[in-house]
């Protein structure tokens, strides 16, 4: 059995993008893996193929094609397909509704809700970045506010005006400083300047990013998830809302851990993920 993801060049400042290069890590370590782009992660055994290489391995018995969400149909016509839904489906790009002979998974079950793929097999691939994201204990003198995938911008200014009493440093926008950025060793060292970080997007991981570099991190809460929902993905020293800042700065010295045991999970998941596709597939033939 091989795999073939439908990766697009690596790209740090993605976090879908990162969840691919990431899963093409993993699988190739035990399978051989090839990735559509030129470039991937750094220390991965997956290959680089272009697109004619790529449509040429699609079509083969035992290889299994990974597309993201955002890609529309079977670019590759593959003969075997997994739908990785890494963002509600159509938000971006692609399909609504995906072909029925394809195996759909999810990064979280939140993508899927109320959809008809809402028992989807959930593969959350999560590198922590913890050698990364370090509190350097330096001095703090800004707010970041970072929008990013935001549902319902308009209702998330009004909450935040009803704490605009807390904002009494200069704001920056996180969004322009990673567009501006080299690398994520450059965003921490701008996160170690951030006090206070505010998130408009509920799902991205820069929020927990933040709360290892030592920011006090607040999401806005959105009207489609409720605090039980976020929490059950976001254990640990992330606030939903500013009345939960408390809980964050609490909780905040777990949080190290249940990421590394979150990682742990990703690879426990991935083997999982092995078994749906042999039996979905490959025993078929």
């Amino acid at each position: 059995m091989k795999f073939l993801i439908y990766s697009f060049n690596y790209d740090w400042k993605s976090g879908g993008n990162q969840v691919l290069h990431d899963l093409g890590k993993i699988l190739s370590q035990d399978y051989t893996t090839y990735v559509f782009g030129t470039t991937t992660v750094f220390d991965s055994k997956a290959i680089c193929v272009n697109i004619d290489k790529a449509k040429e391995i699609a079509i083969e018995d035992n290889v299994i094609t990974i597309y993201p969400e955002v890609i529309s149909g079977n670019p590759f016509n593959a003969k075997n397909v997994v739908r990785y839904v890494l963002y509600y489906p159509g938000w971006h790009a692609g399909d609504k509704e995906y072909s029925h002979n394809e195996l759909i998974i999810t990064y979280n079950n939140e993508y899927v809700k109320d959809t008809k793929y809402d028992n989807a097999f959930v593969l959350t691939v999560l590198n922590p970045k913890l050698n990364i994201m370090i509190n350097h204990n330096k001095k703090r003198n800004k707010i970041g506010l970072l929008v990013r995938k935001c549902k319902d911008f308009d209702y998330k200014m009004k909450l935040l005006n009803e704490y605009k009493h807390l904002l009494k440093l200069p704001v920056i926008s996180i969004d322009d400083e990673i567009n501006k950025c080299t690398d994520l060793r450059n965003l921490s060292k701008i996160y170690n300047t951030i006090s206070l970080f505010i998130s408009f997007d509920p799902h991205t991981y820069h929020s927990t990013m933040a709360a290892l570099c030592g920011c006090t991190s607040v999401v806005i809460p959105s009207k489609e998830i409720s605090s039980e929902e976020f929490y059950n993905v976001q254990k640990y020293g992330v606030a939903y809302g500013f009345e939960n800042i408390d809980f964050a700065k609490f909780t905040h010295g777990k949080m190290i851990e249940n990421l590394k045991e979150m990682e742990k999970d990703t690879f426990a998941q991935c083997g999982d993920f092995v078994k749906l596709v042999q039996s979905h597939f490959i025993k078929k033939l």
